[in-house]
């Protein structure tokens, strides 16, 4: 192995975590603003409050951005939204200073790409004030999320050294994994549709993939931790079993509690601040169910050399 095939130096993979650990408060406050129903808490895009103000999105004035916590989620968001996209154009420049692996190089392109197309979409949606976009741009979240998350694992060295696994084993383990991805997204787009329609049927729809999901999500758990017991250079199997049957449980329990507070409690007071972290966090764990999952699937086609694992 070459290193015109494997990164060398570690800063691809530092700039891609970033970028990963950076959208993390990105979702949470997306989540926030669609529970508190704040998306136009803020007029325009990049030049805020045109013809009030025309204040440019990084100078927006302190004692605008904390007037009340719908104004201070949309704009904290925004501001997130702009760290991330720089830590992604970081990424795409350490991983082409580093390799000229093809590889390397889409997948550092993919994740700037996903998160300026993200970006745009939320822009257009407060420009235009539409529902219809404000529902594209949560069902999106997730993904770019997991597409990060794909960027952090190929970029780190020790899936860059690892060694590539055609079995037949392998070959299953991963076929498992992208059937749990889909369901698990099929989920996502769901409970999407639930936050933006709040409607019986999104909600009929969403409890069901839910349960395939975790069903599906579980089975393969227990495959990881099998083959990680019987192969020591899939150690990463192991942490990914555990991810996936923690983040599972605790998606469960949160759904349980966005449930109570949505549908049983009253309308407006799912609008408060302290009855929004339900919600907010079930979509926050959403995303990283999905981003394990993802990062499952990765895993199981590659096997650790002899000094890694």
């Amino acid at each position: 192995m070459t290193s015109q095939n494997y990164i060398v130096s570690k800063w691809p993979a530092r700039f891609a975590l970033a970028t990963l650990l950076a959208a993390i408060p990105l979702l949470a406050l997306g989540g926030t603003v669609t529970t508190l129903e704040a998306g136009m808490a803020i007029d325009g895009w990049w030049i805020l409050e045109p013809g009030r103000g025309d204040h440019f999105l990084l100078f927006y004035p302190l004692e605008k951005w904390f007037r009340d916590i719908g104004t201070f989620s949309e704009h904290s968001h925004r501001l997130f939204g702009v760290l991330v996209g720089n830590l992604a154009i970081a990424t795409v420049i350490a991983t082409w200073l580093a390799t000229k692996a093809k590889a390397a190089r889409r997948v550092a392109f993919l994740g700037l790409f996903s998160v300026c197309f993200q970006g745009m979409i939320g822009g257009t949606r407060v420009l235009e004030n539409s529902p219809q976009l404000a529902f594209l741009h949560g069902a999106l979240a997730q993904v770019v999320f997991a597409i990060l998350a794909a960027s952090a694992v190929m970029l780190s060295p020790r899936f860059q050294s690892s060694q590539v696994d055609d079995s037949e084993e392998a070959g299953s383990l991963a076929r498992s994994a992208t059937v749990a991805v889909v369901v698990t997204y099929g989920a996502i787009f769901a409970g999407a549709w639930l936050r933006h329609a709040f409607s019986h049927p999104a909600l009929g729809v969403h409890v069901l993939l839910v349960t395939l999901a975790a069903i599906l999500g579980f089975r393969l758990a227990g495959k990881l931790k099998a083959q990680s017991m019987d192969n020591p250079a899939k150690s990463k199997l192991r942490r990914s079993s555990i991810g996936i049957h923690a983040l599972f449980s605790l998606q469960i329990l949160l759904g349980v509690a966005s449930f109570w507070v949505v549908f049983m409690m009253a309308p407006d007071s799912a609008e408060q601040v302290h009855h929004s972290a339900y919600p907010t966090m079930h979509v926050l764990v959403g995303a990283c169910v999905l981003a394990q999952l993802v990062a499952a699937r990765l895993w199981s086609r590659r096997t650790l050399l002899e000094q890694n694992a």
